[in-house]
């Protein structure tokens, strides 16, 4: 194991994000990434971390807040990327772990995740981590036309 540090992402961070996202099937410009993280600025309940070694981002994840009137609420992992020449090293096992500490401390008792239907070794990582298969569903999606 190598010693990753995990930290808050900054913009400068924006390029470097960008570029990895792809490892994972995401797509997305440095200029897109860094107008996203100024939004999510403005909204409490996110945090997005990097994992890096000797300044080198090898992966992040984004956790927010879901507030329901219906249950407790929970927060969700949205988005985890480790490069594809560092998986396996523990970088995922401390992104995770940092948005679980974070989740925590905003007051959340449960942590969820999805996972897509075809990535079986993830979700055998996720399992190895302590998560269950709580619920299988379907995802609908309307574009808005603005």
């Amino acid at each position: 194991m190598i010693a990753i540090t995990v930290r808050e992402m900054l913009v400068t961070d924006s390029s470097t994000v960008a570029a990895i996202m792809p490892d994972l099937g995401y797509e997305a410009t440095a200029v897109q990434v860094e107008e996203r993280l100024l939004q999510l600025h403005n909204r409490p309940d996110n945090a997005v971390f990097v994992a890096e070694f000797q300044n080198e981002i090898l992966g992040w994840s984004h956790v927010y807040g879901v507030r329901l009137l219906e249950s407790s609420g929970y927060a969700e992992i949205g988005g985890l990327v480790v490069g594809l020449n560092y998986q396996r090293m523990g970088v995922g096992t401390k992104l995770i772990r940092r948005s679980e500490h974070w989740a925590a401390g905003h007051g959340y008792t449960r942590v969820r995740l999805r996972s897509g239907t075809h990535r079986e070794t993830a979700h055998l990582f996720y399992e190895e981590l302590g998560y269950i298969r709580t619920k299988s569903s379907y995802a609908f999606e309307l574009q808005i036309e603005t």
